[in-house]
């Protein structure tokens, strides 16, 4: 069942309106209405709300709480991939190094550039800073293996 559906079958079975659900939880009507058409999720503090408000019990409560912290991951990451100020400073730097001749100085901006973007992960979420860090290990892993094999063609 999806979280949607939880929210709305669990207010109608108390008789609740969206809005007294929305007074109850202290958001507008709206909100609850895209909460119930999928369209967004409640974050913890109106989780918790909900929770008192629809006396939902606890095995439900795990599977709401899965659900919101689920898609709440999945559309942080998009937003940080997409969006990521980090990404256009990487793919510009990308392009920068593949013009340097200094090999040393090369592999020195691209260890200082691993750890400012490692920083800049660390201020996201764990879990999406975790495979933010994978996803972007294995591109460069992908990256520099893809180089090499241009090198052994070269040759």
């Amino acid at each position: 069942m999806e979280l949607s559906e939880m929210i709305k079958e669990a207010r109608i079975k108390k008789g609740m309106t969206q809005q007294e659900l929305a007074n109850s939880v202290y958001v507008t009507r709206q909100t609850i209405s895209k909460w119930e058409l999928g369209k967004s999720v409640p974050d913890e503090a109106s989780l918790s709300l909900l929770y008192q408000c629809l006396e939902i019990d606890n095995k439900e409560r795990n599977i709401l709480k899965k659900f919101a912290t689920n898609k709440q991951t999945i559309f942080l990451i998009i937003i940080a991939i997409v969006f990521s100020p980090a990404v256009i400073g990487i793919r510009y730097c990308l392009f920068k190094m593949g013009k340097l001749e200094d090999r040393k100085f090369k592999i020195m901006i691209q260890s200082i550039g691993f750890v400012f973007f490692a920083l800049y992960f660390r201020t996201l979420k764990d879990n999406v800073a975790f495979i933010l860090v994978f996803m972007t290990s294995i591109g460069y892993i992908t990256y520099r293996y893809y180089l090499l094999s241009l090198e052994r063609k070269a040759e």
